[in-house]
């Protein structure tokens, strides 16, 4: 990082600036300018968007701390940019407690007020980012199957974060090379699940659906990811300058690569107010809200001290030389900062600084910033160099400074904002039911198209039958024969001729049936002695069923095999015959054991019914 050699030198730069005596006035002017080539996304004026907001799923920001709430209302343009509708900032007695009744009447109040129904909008609001660890991760490429094993255990490993008590999520950001190896940088996350479950209590106690938890850090990412506004620089950041805290967050092409909290903020300033102040008067201490007032009467948007106020008398430089300890401190925590990044991560050095401030947007920290950094620092103003939203011309540039983190929380979606609840695994989720769902659709749409085939084909089916049955009903109106009886006796002649002959036939071939049929129903341990067929009787019988019944069989054979399964045997050769087309009724005449070359055989005898 450049630095100057000497501090003092530009400190007294600095003062000088503040006197009057240098003609450096107009370069703060160019400071605060816009740079003419930065893109901002389009805004719209609350009229000519408010037919579009009664059509479209807007998202909310709410951010809440001592003493206000901040909302801010976007939505997605036709060509998918964002959309600023409204915003808004409610203050209330900073005396009031959160989470007690009355704060959550006065939430709930501004939401409904603001938001109107809430079936239409997506709410999301920020726990405090000193509550969340941020790390970032180099990984193997691995299959997709197993990548969320691999971050979750490698985060476990340097973290060592308890499951229990703390949530986990991660984004893969990009594929790097690491040591000439292929791998993935991941940011992963820890959150406290107390904090979480107490802000969805919070929300969920007033009634209102709360569709995301993000930090600060990711929201003003959300500025960059969701084309809000571009950068030509790779690497820039946002300092933050808080009451209690500043926090250095740094980006590179859109994504949050390291952020950090600094024990700097707004109150050393008023802290150092107080004790110089104590230095020059003597025994008149200031109490913390009149040094604070001070504080805020710097710049053209402060408000300017009454004569009854103990540092009316004090000069701009006065106030300066009180504060600038603060700065330099903070200063120097930010350089280090930059220079650990740029060495110790691996990355090329930040070049660009944006500012923004719980305090007045002051110039001269601009100014005091980039000689000590040596880095172009700028307010950071989302709305500079437009008017197209017609809230932004009441505001000034600190108020503009201000409502960043919440006009970023309003640009939440859980496709480029981490969200405390809905990690990853609540993405699987839905990506598994996504896909079941789709997998039911297209069932159903092919089973429809199944349905929808076989409906056209049985439509074109009866049609060719019914053209069919028209042809066939004008050849029978056309074909009109008359028979008479004696034709009608002789085709009956005809037909009875035909059977007779069939039955004689069938008679003539039944032992050849028959003797076939045995051969192959009999298993080859059965030997056949003696096989049977009584001839037809000499007065047959008038009709085929009577004859059949006086051809009677006689079967003899003897069964090899183990002596206590030979009677089993038997009984199934029965059935057997039994069950054939041929054969019917048949029965064991006679059955016995005799000896056969020194093992036993059963000799059997049968009589049954051919036909």
């Amino acid at each position: 990082m450049a630095r100057k050699k000497d501090d003092i030198n530009s400190t007294e730069k600095l003062l000088n600036v503040i006197r009057g005596k240098s003609q450096e006035k107009p370069g703060i002017e160019k400071l605060t300018a816009a740079k003419p080539g930065k893109k901002t996304a389009k805004i719209l004026d609350i009229s000519s968007a408010k037919h579009a907001a009664d059509k479209k799923r807007y998202t909310v920001g709410v951010d809440y701390g001592q003493g206000f709430i901040a909302l801010a209302k976007t939505i997605k343009a036709a060509d998918g940019r964002p959309m600023l509708l409204d915003h808004k900032v409610i203050k209330y007695d900073h005396l009031t407690t959160k989470n007690t009744p009355e704060f959550n009447n006065i939430l709930k109040s501004a939401l409904v007020s603001f938001c109107g129904s809430f079936a239409n909008c997506s709410i999301w609001t920020m726990m405090p980012a000193g509550e969340v660890n941020v790390h970032y991760l180099k990984i193997p490429q691995v299959p997709k199957k197993q990548l969320e094993n691999v971050v979750y255990w490698t985060a476990k490993k340097e973290t060592s974060f308890d499951e229990k008590e703390s949530l986990f999520d991660f984004e893969i950001q990009a594929e790097i090379t690491d040591q000439g190896l292929p791998k993935y940088l991941a940011m992963a996350y820890t959150a406290p699940k107390a904090e979480v479950e107490k802000i969805k209590r919070l929300f969920s106690g007033i009634g209102v659906p709360l569709a995301g938890i993000t930090i600060a850090p990711f929201a003003i990412q959300n500025i960059f990811r969701s084309g809000w506004l571009t950068q030509e620089e790779e690497n820039y950041a946002s300092l933050f300058i808080g009451n209690d805290f500043s926090r250095i967050d740094i980006y590179s092409r859109q994504n949050l690569v390291m952020t950090r909290g600094i024990k700097t903020g707004t109150s050393s300033m008023v802290e150092a107010i107080v004790d110089s102040f104590a230095e020059r008067k003597g025994n008149i201490r200031l109490d913390f809200l009149e040094a604070k007032k001070i504080l805020m009467s710097l710049g053209p948007d402060g408000e300017k001290l009454s004569r009854t106020d103990p540092g009316f008398t004090l000069r701009e430089d006065e106030i300066l030389e009180m504060i600038f300890p603060v700065w330099e401190r903070l200063a120097r925590q930010v350089e280090r900062t930059l220079q650990y990044y740029a060495s110790s991560v691996g990355y090329q050095k930040v070049e660009k600084i944006f500012i923004a401030s719980s305090m007045i947007a002051y110039n001269p920290i601009l100014i005091y910033m980039n000689d000590q950094l040596g880095v172009k620092t700028e307010f950071f103003d989302p709305f500079a160099g437009h008017a197209s939203y017609s809230g932004a011309q009441s505001l000034t540039l600190s108020e503009r400074t201000w409502i960043v983190p919440i006009l970023g929380l309003s640009l939440s979606d859980n496709k480029r904002t981490p969200n405390a609840i809905f990690t990853y695994l609540e993405k699987n989720k839905e990506i598994r039911v996504a896909r079941i769902n789709r997998g039911i659709f297209a069932a159903f749409a092919a089973a429809l198209a199944v349905c929808v085939g076989a409906i056209i084909y049985q439509a074109v089916e009866m049609s060719s039958f019914a053209a069919k049955r028209g042809q066939l009903q004008n050849q029978l109106s056309a074909y009109n024969p008359v028979l008479s009886t004696e034709q009608i006796s002789q085709m009956a002649d005809d037909v009875k001729k035909y059977r007779r002959g069939t039955r004689q036939y069938a008679q003539r071939y039944l032992a050849a049936a028959a003797i076939g049929e045995i051969s192959s129903v009999t298993p080859a341990n059965i030997k056949l002695i003696n096989f049977k067929i009584a001839p037809p009787a000499s007065n047959p019988a008038p009709d085929k069923a009577a004859q059949e019944k006086n051809r009677d069989i006689a079967i003899e054979g003897v069964i090899f095999g183990e002596r206590d399964m030979l009677e089993s045997l038997l009984a199934q050769y029965v059935m057997k015959l039994e069950n054939s087309p041929i054969f019917g009724e048949v029965k064991i005449k006679k059955s016995s054991i005799n000896n056969f070359r020194k093992s036993e055989i059963l000799h059997f005898t049968l009589e049954g019914k051919v036909g």
